[in-house]
């Protein structure tokens, strides 16, 4: 908990990209996200008052009322001030705020780097910092970024407007000025905040969608660790979807958690439908499949291709419930992107034999014309695509897989980050699927895999909690000794006391923001062993 003199504390209650909150100042409790009133002498957070910030050079001969909140006063530095002019002011204000008690801390960026760089090692823990909207968005989002990996305990605000408040929402800022547009577009973004709602809004300025595009194309690593892993359904109506950090983080994840069960590939279209499963065109092919191959029918791996998400597997499917604008036209990146997935899988084959089941006139074809191997075409026709295998058997007519057993092990490793070698078995129910182990059950599958103590302790070294003390309940962040550095918030995880699964849950905060909360809860606890 931060304990400064205010005795203010901000509790992360969940987190994706945006955060909801809860602050604490003495008997006083206010939610976050925030719009601020902007009064004359001071900003109004709810029932909590702060100090306007003030310049350095008036403090002296300014009387500073009394507030919840206080703030630090320091010197405005224009963000394209020379230099050596920058350089002085700016150790003017570290030294100012090294003797600095107060609780809140203006942000003042320069445009050079080894300024700000100094800057930041010197900034102290504070309750909120406040920044400015300077022109360089890659200097504002860089410092942000670790700022907040540094002080994820504490509230971030910035002065921006209209149409960038749903991006810096999703970004990540707590406060904002209640002032103009901006409530308008602060209810927007948290009716629905997702990602289709920024990028619609990063249309209304030049500004707003530069901010957007760097954000996902140069702050990936930074901001991925604050999206939730949600297999919900999402929308990929703009050009820009195509950089998504979850679209990114999909094939990252393709690429890393899954291998291929043979060596012989069957390519497909996508289709409207989802999961693909269910559609006519995928019916049809699978009902072929099965006939023909009989009890080899795993025998033949099947990866979908589709943009933006590149590659879908068949047997993770469950997992990509999405939609998108079908054109027949492909932008020359989204080949590119579906393409360098798709040699990265086939890599991890030996000698791959790969079949595109394509129309002659399919916008994939143009995906496969650059990968370094003999591809079997069928030009959509099912007849061609029997001749083919059959022409192929002895790669296919052999001891069988088992469909239900290769699936369920693919899905444990691609939503726990570590690939399995574990005879994993799932049964079909009318509403969910149960997960078996040694023909016992080891949890459910519900929009995801959530896994019950036994099946825990199976995986316990993938995305996992450690504590020392007796589980009861929730854990608090103050209650985590170490955890896996790749948890996302929503992820489901392991509890793990003495080596042994004691729990599973679902984290809210990402693994590595967990090592840096001060207070609240940081795993939700679904079962106790």
């Amino acid at each position: 908990m931060m304990s400064l003199e205010n005795n203010l504390s901000f509790e992360i209650l969940y987190e994706d990209g945006h955060r909801l909150g809860k602050v604490s100042l003495n008997s006083t409790l206010e939610n976050t996200p925030f719009l601020i009133k902007n009064n004359m002498n001071f900003l109004q957070f709810g029932s909590i008052t702060i100090e306007k910030p003030i310049s350095y050079l008036v403090s002296e001969t300014y009387k500073r009322e009394k507030y919840d909140l206080t703030t630090a006063p320091l010197i405005d530095i224009p963000f394209d001030l020379p230099l050596k002019e920058a350089k002085k002011l700016s150790s003017l204000n570290i030294s100012i705020t090294n003797q600095n008690t107060d609780d809140c801390l203006p942000i003042y960026l320069t445009k050079y780097k080894e300024i700000n760089q100094e800057l930041f090692e010197a900034i102290p823990e504070k309750s909120i910092y406040f920044f400015k909207r300077i022109p360089d968005e890659r200097i504002l989002l860089d410092f942000f970024f670790r700022l907040k990996e540094k002080y994820p305990s504490s509230l971030f605000f910035i002065n921006s407007k209209n149409y960038e408040i749903p991006i810096f929402l999703f970004i990540g800022f707590d406060l904002f000025l209640h002032e103009e547009n901006n409530e308008h577009f602060f209810k927007e973004y948290l009716s629905n905040p997702s990602p289709e709602i920024v990028e619609m809004y990063s249309n209304g300025s030049v500004d707003s969608r530069r901010l957007l595009r760097i954000l996902y194309k140069e702050f990936y690593d930074s901001f991925e660790i604050h999206l939730r892993r949600e297999f919900k359904r999402s929308y990929y109506i703009d050009d820009i979807s195509l950089e998504r950090p979850q679209v990114v983080r999909w094939r990252n994840e393709i690429e890393e958690y899954y291998s291929p069960s043979t060596d012989i590939i069957l390519l497909l279209p996508c289709s409207a439908k989802k999961p693909y499963r269910v559609s006519k065109s995928h019916t049809k092919i699978i009902s072929f499949l099965k006939d023909f191959l009989k009890d080899k029918y795993s025998n033949i791996s099947q990866l979908i291709l589709t943009s933006p998400l590149g590659v879908v597997p068949r047997e993770l499917e469950d997992y990509a419930d999405y939609d998108i604008p079908v054109t027949g036209h492909w932008s020359q990146e989204e080949l590119d992107c579906l393409s360098e997935l798709l040699l990265s899988l086939l890599n991890k084959c030996n000698n791959p034999i790969v079949i595109a089941h394509f129309g002659e006139n399919s916008p994939y074809l143009k995906a496969l014309e650059k990968l370094p191997f003999e591809i079997l075409y069928t030009k959509g026709s099912l007849e061609e695509l029997k001749n083919i295998l059959e022409a192929n058997r002895i790669f296919w007519d052999k001891e069988p897989l088992n469909e239900y057993k290769i699936k369920a092990q693919k899905m444990f490793s691609f939503q726990f980050k570590k690939e399995f070698d574990l005879p994993f078995d799932y049964q079909e129910r009318r509403k969910s699927t149960d997960l078996l182990f040694n023909k016992k059950n080891i949890g459910i599958f519900q929009n995801k895999i959530k896994v019950n103590v036994k099946g825990g302790e199976l995986i316990k070294d993938s995305l996992w909690v450690n504590i020392d003390f007796d589980l009861r309940g929730d854990i608090f962040s103050k209650g985590i000794v170490s955890c896996s550095s790749n948890i996302r918030p929503g992820d489901d995880v392991i509890v793990q006391k003495n080596n042994k699964c004691i729990g599973v849950g679902e984290a809210i905060v990402s693994g590595e923001v967990m090592k840096n909360l001060n207070r609240g809860k940081v795993v939700k606890i679904r079962m106790r062993g």
